[in-house]
């Protein structure tokens, strides 16, 4: 049995280690096939799911994970396990087993293996679309996602509050409840956030009503909305 696999890191050396892993912790008697694609066909394929971005994009909630496979599992990369709470995260992330890049092999072999048994008893219990309905995370505001823009093109706090006709005051309380949304620790978190974040994902993340979720729109969540 060939064990179908969902990987967001294309480093040839780490999916060769984590496949040699996973080959072990489940024993099947079948090797790795990576899908090429993260996209609703192949998470309606993929066994495991397996995510190693930055720290941050745990708080953005994922509606493509609606089609996941029932029984499959969300394995994920992270730096600091201790900083995460898996309650505190969107729906779509809740059910993940977090695996940190410092741990021995036989510790990631016996947390797969572990959560692939659970997956196999819970197997009926999948994500379903309804479940985003009652997600308590909010979405990046209408304003925020301008100011965000305007910070990440390179302008300064001045600039943006100007160009926007807004005080500066009012700039870095938006700034700050960004970093809040998505547990950002000072200037150099945030501005990482916005190297890594496309304007198009900024762009997505524009409120709008529970009608959005029926459209399958893709969104930017937070713990609360400000």
């Amino acid at each position: 049995m060939d064990i179908k696999v969902i990987c967001t890191d294309e480093n040839y050396y780490f999916r060769l280690g984590i496949s040699k892993i996973i080959e072990e912790a489940l024993l099947l008697g079948g090797s790795v096939a990576f899908l090429s694609g993260f996209d609703s066909e192949n998470l309606r394929k993929a066994d495991i799911i397996l995510v190693s971005v930055s720290q941050w994009r745990l708080f953005m909630c994922q509606p493509a994970y609606r089609f996941r496979k029932p029984g499959s599992i969300l394995l994920v990369f992270v730096n600091h396990i201790e900083n995460i709470i898996s309650d505190q995260l969107p729906v779509c992330y809740q059910s993940l087993t977090l695996l940190s890049r410092s741990d021995a092999v036989r510790s990631i072999r016996d947390k797969i293996t572990k959560a692939w048994l659970i997956a196999r008893d819970q197997k009926t219990n999948a994500f379903a679309p309804t479940d985003c309905m009652r997600c308590n995370y909010a979405r990046i505001s209408l304003i925020q996602l301008q100011v965000m823009s305007f910070l990440k093109s390179g302008c300064s706090v001045n600039q943006t509050a100007k160009s926007l006709g807004l005080s500066v005051k009012t700039i870095y309380a938006h700034k700050y409840n960004v970093m809040r949304k998505f547990d950002l620790k000072g200037d150099c978190d945030f501005y990482s956030f916005l190297s890594d974040l496309s304007l198009l994902d900024l762009y997505k993340g524009v409120i709008g009503g529970k009608e959005n979720f029926r459209r399958e729109k893709y969104i930017i969540p937070c713990h609360q909305q400000s």
